[in-house]
């Protein structure tokens, strides 16, 4: 197996991507810059809609929070992008780096959560509730959940530098 992960990052390493990712001096701090800020977008609208499942802030009509929802749609296509662009630019310190795998794991959990949430039809209640209603408790779980997956994306995200594993040397 490691093998095929060595193969992979040395494909990776040798794409145009990760030439220009690596190249550009100014690249990594701009991606550094863009990830942030899609961070702050799918935080802001997605910890929000959270907020509201839970119940914490019942005086905002779901409607509302909702329109903002394409913003947070939007800071994860830009955290997507630049994510790819980190990891073209160091796909080693990346591949066995267990933040890193964790964090893919909290942001594909937190898409089943999302998944769940709208397949069972629990958006449905939510988009008809009124301002102050208290939502379905599976609702309020969703929000839970999802609010507890993001904040565990960001966590694992920041870790990264702090459990980078050691220099890989690439096979000759």
């Amino acid at each position: 197996m490691d093998d095929i992960v060595r193969a992979f990052a040395t494909w990776v390493e040798a794409t145009s991507l990760s030439s220009f990712a690596t190249g550009q001096r100014w690249v990594w701090p701009a991606a550094e810059t863009l990830h942030f800020l899609g961070m702050a977008l799918l935080a802001g609208t997605v910890g929000a809609w959270d907020l509201r499942l839970l119940g914490l802030v019942r005086a905002v009509p779901p409607g509302a929070l909702r329109r903002l929802l394409p913003w947070g749609v939007a800071g994860f296509l830009l955290n997507v992008a630049t994510g790819v662009v980190f990891f073209a630019g160091a796909p080693y310190q990346y591949l066995y780096n267990w933040a890193f795998h964790f964090k893919l794991l909290c942001i594909g959990l937190a898409g089943l959560n999302m998944a769940v949430y709208y397949v069972s039809g629990l958006d449905a209640g939510v988009r008809t509730a009124l301002p102050g209603a208290r939502l379905h408790p599976r609702a309020r779980l969703a929000g839970g959940l999802s609010l507890l997956l993001w904040i565990a994306v960001m966590y694992w995200g920041r870790m990264l530098t702090f459990f980078r594993p050691p220099f890989v040397v690439p096979p000759a």
